[in-house]
């Protein structure tokens, strides 16, 4: 009897200690250190920033148009507004990843034009990466200032570099061409790495999805399979994707159908980032038509597949799009209205429980 009493126990410390290892159904896994990030949609303060560190959220990718930063041919590069973006993230420790892109009028009066029409336009494409990794990088002159050392700024160099953006999809890219883009990419990543070897190149975000002729619009599947007939594996480290859906649903199926095109086009060893992701909490959005608190349900479908998945689909960072909602109309984004995961509210800013759902996931505060 006493025999018997002891196995009883042990099976039932056996069961309880098991128990204990199951997560309970409404748990949220907790994410990688630097696995979510955003990406803002307007320009950020250091309110943003420090919000964005109180939640855990580390890395920062933002829009950088050459268009911007050298509007004039002979006109040297202002790099204002840039300065003050990695400025205020670098003092709230979160890192800044650029996705660099559109042309000036001086080259093309269609700033989607990649630079690739001669050598000259190509010339000043490299000129622009040059300065921009002597600006940011390791060795960078932003970090040298002296307004900067006095304040003792953080150095968070810039160390990856995405190149172009949405490079399947004429709202940004055109023409849309896999054997062009390969052009473009191989020689964004010698600039680059020549001034900063140990830099990772990351591809244009590919939207899943777009809607045109295969002139103007190919999906993401088609796009990089193409893509890697072309490309030169060592000029690019990591593949991205832009994983818009209706739903959590059709965004799995997206997310696992690009992997697995990656797998057969010979890009098995490729780290992959989902750079942009997101749905809106108002109605008349593109993508989901609902609320606040269905956002916020999609959000904790999509992201608690991406982390159970992220070995499986070599899967290393994601990035919500957007920080907060548009306070304008934004000609290539019908839903950009909704999908932030703040509102603003005169001169504050209103979380939605989109963001209290996120920072679970990070373990952040909200």
């Amino acid at each position: 009897m006493n025999h018997r009493r002891t196995i009883l126990s042990l099976i039932s410390a056996a069961l309880f200690g098991t128990l204990l290892l199951v997560p309970s159904a409404g748990a949220v896994p907790r994410a990688p250190a630097n696995f979510i990030g955003v990406t803002p949609q307007e320009t950020v303060k250091r309110i943003d920033t420090a919000r964005m560190s109180r939640g855990n959220i580390k890395t920062m990718r933002v829009a950088v148009g050459w268009s911007w930063i050298q509007p004039t041919k002979n006109g040297s590069y202002n790099w204002d507004a840039m300065d003050e973006t990695v400025r205020v993230a670098a003092r709230e420790r979160v890192r800044v990843m650029p996705f660099l892109y559109s042309v000036p009028t001086w080259i093309s009066r269609k700033y989607t034009d990649m630079p690739l029409q001669n050598k000259n336009e190509l010339d000043h494409w490299r000129k622009f990466l040059t300065a921009a990794v002597k600006r940011y990088g390791p060795d960078g002159a932003f970090w040298k200032l002296k307004a900067n050392r006095q304040s003792k700024l953080p150095k968070l160099a810039i160390r990856e570099w995405q190149i172009w953006n949405e490079a399947n999809y004429f709202y940004f890219s055109t023409p849309v061409s896999p054997k062009k883009y390969a052009r473009l990419v191989s020689a964004s990543s010698n600039t680059i790495k020549k001034l900063d070897p140990g830099a990772r190149i990351i591809l244009s975000g590919l939207y899943a999805t777009p809607k045109g002729p295969p002139s103007r619009a190919r999906n993401a599947t088609n796009f990089i399979r193409s893509f890697a007939r072309y490309a030169r594996k060592n000029s690019f480290d990591v593949v991205s994707l832009h994983a818009y859906a209706a739903d959590a649903s059709t965004f799995r199926n997206l997310v696992s159908g690009f992997r697995r095109t990656m797998v057969k086009s010979g890009l098995r060893s490729k780290p992959m980032y989902v750079t942009e992701m997101g749905w809106g909490s108002g109605s008349g959005n593109a993508f989901l038509e609902g609320s606040k608190a269905a956002q916020s349900t999609q959000l904790k479908k999509a992201i608690t597949y991406l982390i159970q998945t992220r070995h499986q689909n070599k899967l290393r960072r994601v990035f919500w799009f957007t920080w907060k909602d548009a306070r304008r109309s934004v000609e290539t984004c019908d839903f950009c209205y909704s999908i932030g995961l703040f509102e603003p509210s005169g001169t504050k800013l209103v979380a939605k429980p989109a963001w209290r759902q996120l920072v679970k996931f990070t373990r952040g505060r909200p």
